[in-house]
């Protein structure tokens, strides 16, 4: 295992991974998650046993709030993660406690529950997505991790329950507390006592273990499946300035299937940006997407008045209303643009939204949602081990969508904003940067993210199309010729693409991937490009701070090695295939 920051990471027993993270979460109202100060680190690491102690400030609104912790293991293959913390003043919380990702391999595993009550129940993680909370009133949690091999998880100090983290993109079951059907915000009061703790005990007793992976290598299989590349476009911001010439060059040079722009039905300028949006469209040779926001159905029909029938490839009409557009709402938009409009649904927001709420699909060409890979954590580890669950999301889709295409979009590193804040006015980003800007958008780290997203949405075989970020800005694979608002945190140069242009620049030319598999996704992985002349290209992207070797097997054409920069990116080409 490995421990960083207050967290216990990827507990493996040989090549398994048993428990993907341990670690203390604060939500705030607006479900926000908050970050700890830790102080004070003690670690002893023996033969025999371990101990790691510290303490932990809150910020935000639990600044007043602090724990100790006291974290230990013995080599009979028991963990224990236990804090102890108080409050010097009120403060208001969602979620105050410890929290167990189980990860999303244990899909399909055999499980036995214990309740509060000290009930048990026989029953297996979900496959499929599940909507809503797969277990409640746990005690303790017993999975089969591999064949005759278990691990019991044991929980005290609160109630916990657990939650299908893939709804949201992550790669994890959650075990939480406090249940969510108790009412929420609750007020901390000076004097509450809050200890919790967390035993994990694994049982391998007569089991062979399978040796853990010291190298990366990338496989592809014989009969690897081929999937249509998803049709890849931007989002055009509404505020976009006007592009010089080199901009839209470098636009023009990504083959962009579409743009992506979001409008207000109700706005008496739509006409215009509408209009506006698809002329930008077709000067880099795209078509436009419209995502059409609507209060009032009845000004659809007077937007379709004013709007070329030819202008828009696609309308995605969302209900600002609701989480998820109705059926009445398509009938009106299919009414108002007519029969031969291409018309999408869905929810602006996450696919959770369409899990829990499925969309009417019988009159729908097209099935929307968003996805990004933070919701709930921040951090590099995080947000390259959620990339595999792009595809469980997509595929997932694929049941509610009714036979109609698959568009995820936007999608990016951070949440565009906050669906579930209460007090929004309250919700500060944690870093000097807006909320929904990530400095790592300019990274190559983040190219290699992407690398990784579309790998996995495309190799689902589910997507039909993907918007991916904005054209220019912080948010966006190019900075703006006026350069970055904050270049102290974001230090982009003006005019200039990020290493995420030169990743989506590499699709162009190819329609179709084969699936490949890396031993190690979370320090190398591969996407393997194919055009309908059998040309073939290998994109390796490493994830990691430290330079890879990576060994590549099953490609006929290609070297068996490639060596990998830190954070690099190396495309090959077969021209022989």
């Amino acid at each position: 295992m490995a421990y960083d920051n207050g967290d216990l990471r990827d507990l493996m027993v040989g090549d398994v991974e048993v428990i993907r993270r341990i670690y203390m979460v604060f939500q705030d109202r607006n479900w926000t998650a908050r970050p700890w100060v830790i102080s004070n680190e003690r670690i002893f690491a023996g033969k025999e046993k371990f101990e790691i102690t510290f303490d932990a400030h809150g910020t935000f609104d639990a600044e007043p709030f602090h724990f100790e912790a006291i974290l230990s293991g013995d080599d009979e293959g028991t963990i224990t993660y236990e804090i102890d913390g108080q409050t010097e003043a009120p403060f208001i919380r969602n979620r105050l406690g410890l929290c167990v990702l189980h990860p999303m391999t244990a899909a399909g595993s055999a499980c036995v529950i214990e309740s509060v009550t000290g009930d048990t129940i026989e029953s297996a993680f979900p496959l499929d997505i599940c909507s809503n909370q797969p277990f409640l009133d746990i005690r303790a949690i017993t999975h089969e991790f591999m064949p005759g091999a278990w691990a019991s998880t044991r929980l005290a100090g609160e109630t916990f329950e657990m939650e299908d983290h893939r709804n949201w993109s992550d790669a994890s079951f959650k075990t939480y507390c406090t249940p969510i059907s108790l009412p929420f915000p609750v007020e901390v009061q000076p004097g509450d006592s809050i200890w919790q703790g967390v035993t994990v005990a694994v049982d391998i007793e007569d089991v062979a273990l399978p040796a853990a992976p010291v190298a990366p290598v990338i496989s592809v299989r014989a009969d690897a499946a081929v999937s249509l590349l998803p049709r890849i476009g931007l989002q055009l911001p509404t505020d976009e300035p006007a592009w010089s010439d080199d901009i839209g060059s470098l636009l023009r040079d990504l083959a962009l299937a579409h743009l992506r722009l979001d409008v207000l039905a109700a706005d008496p300028n739509a006409p215009r940006i509408v209009a506006e949006g698809a002329a930008r469209a077709a000067s880099i040779g795209a078509k436009l997407v419209v995502a059409l926001f609507v209060d009032d159905a009845a000004d659809l029909s007077a937007l379709a008045s004013e709007v070329a029938a030819d202008d828009v490839d696609t309308w995605l009409v969302f209900d600002v209303n609701e989480k998820v557009a109705g059926a009445e709402l398509t009938a009106a938009a299919r009414s108002a643009l007519g029969p031969d409009a291409r018309i999408g649904g869905g929810t602006n927001l996450y696919f959770t939204e369409l899990n829990r709420q499925r969309p009417a699909t019988s009159a729908l060409d097209v099935v929307a949602f968003s996805l990004n890979p933070q919701v709930h954590a921040a951090d590099n580890q995080t947000i390259v081990q959620n990339l595999p669950t792009q595809a469980d999301v997509a595929r997932n889709a694929a049941r509610l969508a009714g036979g109609a295409a698959i568009h995820v979009g936007p999608v990016t590193l951070r949440p565009r904003f906050n669906p579930n804040a209460t007090e929004p006015d309250l919700d500060h980003s944690n870093t000097a940067l807006p909320a929904n800007v990530d400095a790592r958008q300019l990274s190559r780290l983040g190219a290699n993210w992407t690398v990784g997203s579309v790998k996995y949405l495309a190799e689902a075989g589910t997507v039909d199309s993907i918007t991916y970020f904005e054209t220019t800005g912080w948010r966006g694979v190019i900075e703006r010729e006026a350069g970055s608002p904050q270049p102290a945190d974001f230090p982009s140069s003006p005019g200039k693409p990020f290493p995420v242009h030169g990743a989506l620049a590499a699709l162009r030319g190819f329609d179709s991937v084969r699936t490949i598999t890396s031993n190690l996704p979370q320090l190398v992985d591969g996407l393997l490009l194919e055009n309908a002349a059998g040309e073939m290209r290998l994109m390796v992207v490493n994830f990691s701070d430290q330079p890879q070797t990576v060994r590549i097997e099953g490609l006929a054409g290609f070297p068996t090695q490639v060596d990998v920069e830190p954070f690099g990116l190396e495309v090959i080409d077969n021209r022989r295939a």
